[in-house]
């Protein structure tokens, strides 16, 4: 399959430039220097070199994407076939140094159950994948699916996932937040926030940073306090640098762009913010002094947000 060259579509700052890789694009990893997109119009996983904006890969999936990296591994969680908002596999592992796809691992249980996923996050060799009323291990040495944790139907469907420091952190879609021991599967918490279907993001600090229709916060995990809360428009997602800042995209009515926002964790200061020349952010990463975020409408933004 020939490789389509991303051009710039607009440079107006130094501080960043826009790449058009794709017609229409979703969740944003960074992995070895490189950048991982869902192209949703014609169902590839790219990856882009993160200095040039060349497309390095492009693999064929079936659906939209979710998407999570470590520096070793890159896991796309695809939709397959059926309809309906779950994702249902296969999950695959790509080597994040030789771009190669090392596992497609179906979605299925040691019963034969299929399970649907809305969601999966890489934790070192491994991985986790969430999906409804389940939280499931992906072992990545069997590439076997591990059912871990079963979640009641008293809070409604899982709303967003996080695994971090031998906790599993949940959202819910009438507002709380859970904690389960990763190892037993025994819930350790379960905290109300002012937001339904929060989604949670990171565990750092002893705070869990969460999103949700517009809003990003932080609670405290060990008594449920908000620590802050920010509203920042109509839709917001958000992820942690490695300079500890959080990283938020969001679009508002009122605003002639997407916005991008670096917070502190602790505090929820709002350190640089931003409006950008594009439309309908649907995924942020940052990685190495750069923040990249994707759009639906096949926007691939690169910001050097400090650069003097």
């Amino acid at each position: 399959m020939p490789i389509r060259e991303p051009q710039p579509v607009d440079v107006r700052s130094d501080r960043y430039v826009i790449l058009r890789p794709a017609d229409a694009l979703g969740a944003v990893v960074a992995a070895a220097d490189d950048l991982w997109v869902d192209d949703r119009a014609r169902q590839r996983l790219l990856c882009i070199d993160s200095h040039s904006g060349r497309v390095r890969v492009a693999i064929p999936v079936n659906g939209r994407l979710a998407l999570s990296a470590t520096e070793r591994d890159v896991w796309a969680l695809s939709r397959g076939r059926g309809y309906g908002q779950g994702l249902r596999g296969p999950l695959l592992r790509v080597d994040a140094r030789t771009r190669r796809v090392r596992a497609r691992i179906p979605l299925v249980g040691r019963s034969g159950r299929v399970v649907l996923g809305f969601g999966v996050q890489a934790a070192g060799r491994d991985a986790w994948v969430w999906g409804p009323h389940e939280i499931l291990r992906v072992d990545g040495r069997a590439g076997r699916v591990t059912p871990r944790v079963a979640v009641a139907d008293v809070h409604g469907e899982l709303s967003g996932f996080v695994a971090a420091r031998g906790r599993l952190v949940a959202g819910t879609a009438d507002g709380h937040i859970l904690a389960f021991d990763a190892r037993t599967g025994r819930r350790l918490r379960s905290l109300p926030v002012a937001v339904a279907k929060p989604a949670p993001k990171a565990v750092e600090g002893g705070l869990v940073l969460y999103t949700a229709a517009g809003v990003v916060g932080a609670v405290k995990l060990a008594n449920g306090r908000v620590a802050w809360h920010r509203r920042l428009g109509f839709r917001a997602g958000a992820t942690i640098g490695s300079d500890g800042l959080v990283w938020v995209h969001s679009s508002a009515p009122h605003e002639p762009g997407d916005r991008v926002t670096a917070l502190e964790l602790r505090t929820g200061r709002v350190v640089t913010s931003g409006v950008l020349p594009v439309f309908g952010s649907t995924g942020i990463s940052a990685h190495d002094g750069s923040v990249s975020m994707a759009t639906a409408g096949g926007r691939l933004v690169v910001l050097t947000p400090f650069a003097t």
